[in-house]
């Protein structure tokens, strides 16, 4: 009897991608999810993806906020997950400064590999979705695919395409969702 591969992770950036860009948010009053969000979170877990947010929070590392801060903001974006049935498999973040040279630090694998591990699903192939360079190298770094949002800071980023090449580029979280679909019904 063979075993069924599972299927790759999605690797979710969290701020100007499943929420609202506000610069180092640190207020759990200010968690407002993005248009779509839930709706493409429940078609990819249908679909049998593991979704994991993997967040870098280097404002932490900067002085700019607390632990504490970031843990209650994460609670509130999960809790509104729940309220709109969309559950993610997992939340990792980075509490670093970018000099600190961490592990976990986005593109580094950390958080990956970690997550991995704990939802006992392969790591690589992943697929990553953000609004940085650093969110579209993850998911290359794994062997897999990195998507741009336009939300939060990607727009600017396609004014600098030596930077960072997509694998693909979407105008919302909701597309890059559909665009993952559309993929993986390719394979079969």
């Amino acid at each position: 009897m063979r075993t069924k591969i599972k299927k790759s992770l999605v690797l979710l950036d969290r701020d100007g991608t499943l929420i609202e860009e506000r610069h180092f948010i640190k207020h759990a009053s200010q968690v407002r999810l993005l248009p779509g969000v839930p709706q493409a979170l429940r078609k990819l877990k249908k679909a049998g993806f593991p979704l994991v947010v993997v967040s870098n929070q280097s404002g932490v590392g900067r002085g700019l906020m607390t632990r504490t801060h970031v843990e209650r903001v994460n609670r509130r974006f999960l809790k509104l997950l729940q309220i709109q049935r969309a559950p993610v498999d997992a939340l990792y973040w980075c509490p670093h400064h970018p000099k600190d040279r961490c592990s976990c630090r986005k593109p580094k694998l950390g958080m990956v590999k970690q997550a991995a591990r704990a939802l006992k699903v392969p790591w690589r192939r992943s697929i990553s979705v953000g609004d940085r360079p650093s969110d579209v190298i993850l998911g290359q770094r794994t062997g897999g695919a990195g998507i741009l949002v336009l939300t939060g800071y990607g727009r600017k980023w396609t004014k600098k395409p030596k930077i960072v090449r997509p694998d693909h580029t979407a105008a919302t979280f909701r597309h890059a969702a559909d665009w993952i679909l559309k993929q993986e019904r390719k394979k079969r």
